[in-house]
């Protein structure tokens, strides 16, 4: 009896233990795991935009690397009031994210950038941060940071970090909305924040920017089709002082501006012709007259006339053009230059002037987004009495050379 009893208790623990191994066993058996969001491409609005994950929201990452050598010649001033050559640094990211809704596309983009150096008067390097542009899109609609509506040409393809400006280029924090007619044709009104663009008045160059209890109010009238395209921009805003307690005897500044695009197939793909003018009172920063290297030549909106002891507007017009060509679809150049002239009121410590610039550059791509660019300025001005220039010494003719090197990589 003892030993069917021993065997019967094994028989019994075995089988309990063969259960427990069974038990362990199926405990260690894999979950079928959730399946994982692969990234997918988002071909809707272009090259380069995927899905993030979980949402229904294309997003493109991208940006640039770009260092520019500068050489530099300005006749008024000496050697020791800026550097022959300088160098400078940028790095930029951009971030673009769009979605499709009811009422069209929403979009968010942002672009900021980092520059490392020191410009031309400036010894020292040092980084400074930019937040170039910082926008919402919406059913018509553009809030935030972008290209100035007013604008059109801006300078399209004249290079650098530190470039020359010859016509009316500026970014401003703007409410406006654009309509689409079709065929090509759009309309845009902007309110504007155009501070970057108001000067102060001429009796303290160190002082403070012409006031403005209200923002500016932009229009323009656009078209872009297979020939090119055109634009016609107007702007005003309010003038007004209360320095010392002068009055201004011109309350409104105004601007308008008319620029064409030519696409040139006969001359290569790719190949355009921009020509634009622009005239403006109480606004001369809307023509681009300000683009002159020397410091004597900025304008004010503003001057101060002791005569009639009234503050009283300054004007300004310009005419600007631009020719790219392409060699190859690896190498073009472009041509661009500009005329101007600043009329000042009479009885001011600043006279009149006028000015031109001219210029040129080479460009190589030599692989895709990496480019190599050489380009030279030339810059004169002449004023209609004398001045005192950097060195001291009375003046009627100003000139300036600039080369530039540069190298850029986007992505």
């Amino acid at each position: 009896m003892k030993l069917k009893t021993v065997i019967k208790n094994v028989l019994l623990g075995s089988v309990a233990g063969l259960a427990m191994v069974g038990t362990a066993a199926a405990a260690d058996l894999p979950v079928k795991a959730k399946a994982a969001e692969y990234v997918k491409i988002c071909s809707t609005y272009g090259a380069g935009f995927y899905y993030i994950p979980g949402s229904d929201t294309c997003l493109k990452i991208g940006g640039f690397v770009q260092t520019d050598y500068y050489y530099q010649d300005y006749s008024y001033l000496d050697s020791y009031d800026y550097q022959d050559s300088y160098f400078l640094a940028r790095g930029a990211l951009r971030v673009d994210a769009r979605t499709q809704t009811e009422y069209g596309t929403l979009r968010s983009y942002f672009e900021y950038r980092l520059t490392y150096g020191g410009s031309g008067s400036d010894f020292s390097e040092s980084t400074g941060s930019n937040l170039d542009k910082a926008y919402i899109q919406f059913a018509g609609f553009t809030f935030g940071k972008v290209q100035s509506f007013f604008d059109y040409y801006a300078d399209n393809n004249i290079w650098g970090i530190d470039s020359i400006a010859i016509s009316s280029d500026t970014n401003a924090i703007v409410a406006a909305y654009t309509a689409d007619f079709g065929n090509g044709f759009t309309a845009t009104i902007s309110v504007e924040d155009d501070s970057a663009r108001a000067q102060g008045v001429d009796f303290d160059p160190n002082g403070g920017n012409t006031e403005s209890d209200i923002p500016a109010l932009v229009g323009n009238i656009n078209y872009e089709g297979e020939w090119g395209g055109f634009q016609v921009s107007g702007m005003v805003r309010q003038l007004d002082s209360d320095y010392y307690g002068w009055s201004s005897g011109d309350d409104v500044g105004w601007a308008v501006l008319g620029g064409v695009k030519f696409n040139l197939p006969t001359f290569g793909e790719g190949d355009t012709l921009y020509i634009e003018a622009n005239y403006a009172d109480g606004a001369p920063n809307y023509t681009g007259i300000n683009g002159g290297y020397s410091s004597i030549d900025q304008v004010y909106d503003l001057y101060y006339n002791p005569v009639s002891g009234q503050l009283e507007a300054a004007k300004a017009w310009t005419i600007a053009a631009e020719l790219t060509h392409f060699f190859s679809p690896n190498v073009y150049g472009v041509v661009f230059g500009n005329y101007g002239e600043a009329d000042l009121p009479t009885n001011t410590t600043m006279p009149s002037y006028n000015l031109f610039n001219v210029g040129g550059s080479l460009n190589w791509t030599p692989v895709k987004g990496l480019l190599f660019v050489a380009q030279y300025t030339y810059g004169e001005t002449s004023y209609d009495s004398p001045v005192l220039d950097g060195k001291g010494d009375l003046t009627s003719n100003s000139d300036n050379n600039q080369v530039l090197l540069s190298v850029r990589r986007t992505f």
